[in-house]
């Protein structure tokens, strides 16, 4: 009894695993697994964020609901299920090439597809019956695109003209002119809605895993897609620059969570750069070098760690190598010598920014006392610095650096103060900045803990922008938007490491409100900016900004 039992679990088991699998790698969306882009608005995560009740509250939305006199538009303002769109299910817009042409697909589900006709009919004004064919209801619309719908699903088509690389040196050219008829854009309809198998995006695992992660926005770009044949053709493919299209294809995520806006992007690439990137990873920027900076105050940052040796293979594969060194033979230089001069890490940094009153003058003429005149300008430190991995190959790379920038200097240049010591090259508008940074670290910096140990870092500090510029703005109208963008605290991106075939990558905006949803928080920050603006409008029947 047992054996029989277990003869007939065992296959029901794996039977329910493999489904299971299966079902797992499916997002239920219809996307051609070529589309060159692809947005994926995850309707039901958004609206549990913000509602439209929420968003009717706004002040901007009560004055579009007051102007607009379209019936058909003030039913969907009041009630987005007045066209028969599931307002809850996922969303989807892609863009495509196809031969010489593009076109673009809006797609999503249908409630009710009775309301749904009759949504499509009234912004078409009426002038189009639907037509069925092959199961599928066709509606063509105005200016040639064309809706289609089943009970379960609905798509638009539409002509999308795509940019040439080719041609994109040429303003009148570089844009294709072709168009997709409209029994065309039927045909494209009908493939919209029964992708199946190979044919759907779906069945890409890194697709499918970016869905599948629950995140309120999907972006796939498929670069390869769009733009790999027109680089695979005339003086491109000789420079090889068809080599960063291959296999090119990025997949991002992002999230509005409480007190931040967060993305997390992975780019993927052809068989080329992946035994580029495998052959020369990238190593983490470490702290010490993020603590080397001199103040604690700052404001921008850019810091990455790059292998010099791999910037050169980067040159070969891509058939950069000869314009390169080409370029670098007139100044008496060569890649090779660059490789041997750098160790790879570099860090740019803006600090102590602030906005002082400068006393200035002016000539006016022979003869006349020079007109004397004040003005507000930021004034702040930058430094620049990069490790040094052969000092006689880098001391002769500034040398040259310096004859090819002495005729940019003029008399209002800043003065720029530099040294090479310790392994480190320096320079910077203050000397103070120079010497603190090549002595090493005095003091622990709080940017290191934030993004230090990626290859790759950026840091701009919004909220000291704004404290710092505040001051400067005069008008009423304008300190209200700056004290309504308060909101803002920084953002800082990280990454550059290559791991699983994906170049992996983390954006943050954070916000000063750690407690609310940020989308919550952007929906009353957009509503502040309109009542500041319209109260900048009616002040006393003026259109421009006050002075006082």
């Amino acid at each position: 009894m047992k054996r029989i039992l277990l003869s007939l679990i065992l296959p029901s088991l794996v039977l329910f695993l493999a489904i299971s699998c299966n079902k797992a790698d499916k997002t239920g969306l219809l996307v051609p697994k070529d589309a060159g882009v692809v947005i994926h608005i995850n309707s039901a995560s958004l609206s549990s964020k913000l509602s439209w009740d929420e968003i009717s509250q706004t002040d901007w939305f009560k004055e579009l609901s007051k102007e607009t006199t379209d019936s058909t538009a003030q039913k969907l303002l009041n009630d987005p299920a007045h066209s028969g769109i599931d307002t809850k299910a996922s969303l989807v817009f892609y863009v495509k090439k196809q031969g010489r042409n593009g076109y673009l697909v809006f797609t999503g589900s249908v409630k009710d597809a009775v309301a749904f006709e009759a949504f499509c009919k009234e912004i078409n004004k009426g002038e189009t019956k639907a037509t069925k064919e092959a199961g599928l209801n066709f509606i063509t619309m105005e200016r040639s695109g064309v809706v289609v719908w089943n009970n379960s699903k609905f798509a638009y088509i539409g002509n999308s003209p795509l940019p040439d690389i080719e041609k994109g040196m040429d303003p009148q050219r570089s844009f294709n002119s072709h168009k997709f008829s409209v029994d065309s854009l039927k045909e494209l309809g009908k493939m919209a809605l029964t992708l199946k198998g190979k044919d759907n995006l779906d069945s890409d695992r890194r697709f499918a895993s970016m869905v599948e992660d629950g995140s309120d926005v999907h972006i796939w770009a498929n670069l390869s897609g769009l733009y790999g044949n027109s680089l695979a053709a005339g003086v491109m493919s000789m420079m090889k620059l068809n080599t960063l299209l291959e296999g090119n294809v990025s997949a991002t995520s992002l999230n509005f969570e409480n007190g931040k806006i967060a993305m997390k992007s992975k780019q993927y690439y052809g068989e080329e750069m992946q035994k580029l990137l495998d052959d020369y990873p990238a190593k983490p920027l470490g702290a010490d070098v993020i603590n080397r900076l001199p103040s604690q105050n700052v404001v921008g940052m850019i810091a990455l760690n790059y292998p010099p040796a791999g910037l050169k293979e980067f040159l070969k594969v891509t058939g950069l190598d000869g314009m390169a060194n080409g370029f670098l033979g007139r100044i008496g230089y060569s890649v090779d010598e660059f490789v041997k001069a750098n160790k790879g890490e570099l860090l740019l940094s803006v600090s102590d920014l602030e906005i002082i009153t400068k006393e200035k003058t002016m000539d006016v003429g022979e003869g006349r006392p020079p007109y004397k005149y004040s003005t507000t300008q930021p004034d702040m430190k930058v430094l620049f610095a990069t490790s040094v991995n052969d000092k006689a190959a880098f001391d002769k790379l500034i040398g040259i650096a310096l004859g090819e920038t002495k005729n940019l200097h003029t008399q209002n240049s800043p003065e720029i103060h530099y040294k090479l010591e310790n392994g480190w090259f320096a320079a910077s508008n203050s000397q103070d900045q120079v010497d603190k940074f090549l002595s090493g670290a005095s003091a622990k910096n709080p940017l290191a803990d934030k993004i230090s140990g990626h290859p790759f870092c950026l840091f701009i500090d919004i909220q000291k922008i704004i404290t710092s510029t505040k001051s400067s703005v005069k008008d009423s109208s304008g300190k209200a938007a700056m004290t309504a963008s308060d909101m803002w605290q920084d953002l800082i991106v990280t990454g550059g490491s290559y791991k699983d075939k994906a170049m992996n990558f983390s954006f943050e905006i954070n916000l000063v409100d750690k407690n609310t949803n940020s989308l919550k928080q952007l929906n009353q920050y957009v509503n502040n900016l309109y009542k500041i603006n319209n109260e900048r409008k009616n002040r006393s029947g003026d259109t421009t900004d006050d002075k006082n």
